[in-house]
């Protein structure tokens, strides 16, 4: 094949140089509109985000939830200038029955009567005692306990006094087995004569139940701008509940009866809070029942009541908020009610622009409660409207919940 002529092969040259520039131009160009796009899918993304970021915002702990005024007395803001007339109400329950006490105790009421029901129709042979000493061994030492409460906070327009008021109730049973009464029992039957009435076991009740009425204020010197002091100012009465239930006369409505074998003590109290806003962060102390006093129940037993004291942090960002609760000092105990102490992390989550996502865990420093797990909905809408339901559940014998209603008048 003949050499191609010069001008060809020149013209050739030219040819690919031309192109390998229009290709490296062409990848360079494709090369930056990938940057491009790709730095305004970002720019796109981040500003979805800051747009729901800006929209769903969670309460922060420094809002208009009066129901947080129960627990912290410096929580609600120290000026009220924009906020209508509100009222708010909550009530929760809580039961802990671990032992299987209140079965137990409705099986040896069954058995005791069948058993003295027979033996009055002189039906009863040795050994029919055997199920009923089974059930009463069975529940020794079970224990049971049950808690509930409500509360109330009413605020009045362009006025920082907020009137609360509220009823708490706690109590505690345990049943106490006299080994004695498998002895009875045999005995009664080898004899065919049984009386119920004359098994020596029993359950022991504690219990207190507060009933207070008070005010509450908030200050924040001009100096410090960022620390809140609150305190309310109450006057309560402490019901301390103290009573033997023979087996014989139980009765699940007399397990925590408020109106029998109760002492009363009127007294004038005082809560008193701190909390100090850092940047995003929000950390409180409060005192609770400053003034403290020596208390006997009805069977003698003494209570010593104790200022309780605990602290708080908040965190609060555009995703929700964090905060964790301490008890400093235990919750006094008495008699069966033993002494606690509870620590809580929790946190709020927005779902939407109106709806929040509740979720906490508590671990409980005591001798009978488990550590709880809680999950909850609160529904906000305006300056005041908040409705909010909780569940606490650590099994099918340990559970409670509450709910919270603030409303505008």
């Amino acid at each position: 094949m003949p050499p191609l002529p010069p001008s060809i092969i020149l013209a050739k040259h030219l040819n690919d140089r031309d192109n390998a520039a229009d290709n490296k131009i062409s990848n360079k160009v494709n090369r930056h509109l990938q940057i491009l796009i790709s730095l305004r899918v970002k720019q796109l993304l981040l500003t979805s985000l800051a747009t729901i970021s800006i929209t769903v915002v969670a309460d922060t702990p420094s809002d208009n939830r009066l129901s947080a005024i129960h627990s912290r007395s410096a929580a609600f803001p120290a000026i009220n200038r924009d906020a209508d007339t509100a009222l708010q109400g909550d009530g929760y329950g809580f039961v802990n029955d671990n032992d299987s006490l209140l079965d137990n105790l409705r099986k040896i009421s069954e058995e005791g009567t069948a058993l003295e029901g027979r033996s009055r129709g002189i039906l009863v042979l040795p050994g029919d005692e055997s199920t009923l000493v089974s059930e009463l061994e069975n529940a020794a030492n079970g224990k049971t306990s049950f808690a509930a409460g409500g509360h109330f906070a009413l605020l009045s327009k362009n006025k920082n006094w907020i009137v609360v008021g509220g009823a708490e109730f706690n109590g505690s049973g345990r049943f106490f087995y006299d080994e004695d009464d498998a002895t009875r029992l045999r005995f009664a039957t080898v004899l065919g004569l049984f009386s119920f009435g004359e098994l020596q076991s029993s359950i022991n009740v504690n219990a207190l139940w507060t009933n207070y009425l008070g005010l509450n204020y908030r200050y924040t010197n001009g100096s410090m701008p960022d620390t809140r002091i609150g305190m309310t100012a109450k006057i309560q009465n402490i019901s301390v509940i103290e009573r033997r239930i023979s087996i014989a006369d139980y009765d699940e409505d007399k397990l925590f009866d408020r109106t029998r074998d109760v002492e009363n003590y009127l007294q004038l109290n005082a809560d008193i809070g701190l909390e100090h806003q850092i940047n995003q962060w929000i950390v409180g102390i409060d005192l609770r029942d400053i003034y403290q006093q020596e208390m006997i129940g009805p069977e003698g037993t003494r209570y010593q009541q104790r200022s309780h004291i605990s602290t708080n942090i908040n965190y609060t960002a555009d995703w929700g908020s964090l905060r964790l609760d301490v008890d400093i000092t235990p919750e006094k105990g008495f008699g069966e009610l033993t002494s606690r102490k509870t620590y809580e992390l929790s946190t709020l989550l927005p779902l939407n622009a109106k709806m929040d996502l509740l979720l906490g865990y508590q671990w409980l420093d005591s001798d009978t409660d488990s550590d709880l797990p809680t999950a909850g909905l609160r529904y906000r809408l305006g300056e005041q409207l908040r409705i909010e339901v909780q569940f606490s559940y650590a099994g099918t014998r340990e559970f409670g919940g509450g709910a919270s209603l603030q409303l505008p008048l």
